[in-house]
């Protein structure tokens, strides 16, 4: 998870400086357009690309971690009733400690949608 993390931030830190690039050079001539392809245009194109990709794969990751913790069997609005369950058996009990901590963590990674 922190390499994917490091991953996204290098990502951003080099789409950020392509971006200051291209702002500088377009300043530096005036807001005029220069003939020919310009290089800081295409590297900043090109690092755009690269977040792009590294927050797609973050975002599959995300994804996997969800279904590995088998999130979709729970609902949103999980909650605890009594009437489910017999005075004489609790083992089968709905909301177990595993399943509560699980359904939070569902909960939380939902919410980072």
């Amino acid at each position: 998870m922190d390499a994917i993390v490091d991953s996204m931030e290098k990502a951003y830190q080099e789409f950020v400086t392509a971006a200051a690039i291209v702002l500088e050079t377009s300043e530096a001539n005036g807001g005029k357009q220069v003939d020919g392809v310009d290089p800081s245009l295409e590297s900043f194109i090109r690092h755009l690309q690269l977040f792009k990709d590294t927050c797609d794969e973050a975002q599959e990751f995300v994804e996997y971690l969800k279904n590995s913790l088998e999130c979709g069997k729970f609902p949103d609005n999980l909650s605890y009733s009594p009437e489910l369950v017999s005075d004489n058996d609790h083992s089968d009990s709905p909301i177990k400690a595993d399943d509560d901590k699980t359904s939070k963590t569902c909960k939380y990674i939902k919410n980072l949608e």
